[in-house]
């Protein structure tokens, strides 16, 4: 990348990214994913195709020119990656088993407690009346 011309506007608005805030940031990002939602509603199918097919092409070229160490660079973020999204998915399903596992052993324990608590208020309420 040393060697190609990058134009004075593509370096203003590098410079701007770098220099925005998170506020400016998050207002930046939403309305580029408006402005290309947009663009993508107003393409054909052809159109869409080509830009798929240019994207596939462009892609081969950067695979094709990458040097072994770029490759295997590349392959162990990706499988760092597989791992920890691996691992989220994991904790996710763990949780979410001992949330259910929860609720079931408080309804039966509750259950137990449940009659008593009833046996408790009845009696309480026949004491307020009788006191009465």
């Amino acid at each position: 990348m040393e060697n190609k011309f990058i134009s004075r506007d593509a370096l203003r608005k590098r410079k701007a990214r770098e220099n925005e805030t998170p506020n400016q940031r998050e207002t930046r990002l939403a309305k580029q994913c408006g402005s290309r939602q947009q663009k993508r509603a107003r393409e054909d199918a052809e159109e869409r195709e080509a830009c798929v097919a240019r994207d596939k092409e462009r892609k081969c070229v950067k695979l094709a020119a990458e040097m072994n160490e770029q490759h295997e660079t590349r392959l162990s973020y990706y499988r760092e990656r597989r791992n920890y999204l691996k691992n989220i998915q994991n904790t996710t399903d763990q949780d979410l088993n001992s949330q259910r596992q929860q609720p079931q052993q408080k309804s039966q324990d509750s259950g137990a407690d449940g009659a008593d608590g009833a046996e408790i208020r009845v009696a309480a309420d026949a004491l307020i009346l009788g006191g009465q």
